[in-house]
């Protein structure tokens, strides 16, 4: 029964850090997204953005609670 306890937490520690690193992923193409990490304070401690043209620029620290803003790019 214990190692049945143990694999559960371990799946689903695995099933949670596969989950948190989607965010990571590029937006839909014709999108530019923010990630923004604050503190337990609502202090701004990170952030990602990806612009328009697929580049990613990083600041701080990826910890904490995390809003994640999408909006669409300027047409040319």
């Amino acid at each position: 029964m214990r190692i049945k306890s143990v694999l559960s937490a371990v799946l689903i520690v695995a099933g949670l850090s596969i989950a948190g690193t989607s965010v990571a992923n590029a937006p839909p193409y014709g999108t530019e997204q923010f990630e923004e990490w604050f503190d337990a304070g609502g202090n701004l401690v990170g952030y990602v953005h990806w612009t328009c043209d697929g580049s990613r620029e990083t600041w701080g620290t990826r910890s904490g609670r995390l809003e994640v803003t999408r909006r669409a790019c300027p047409q040319p």
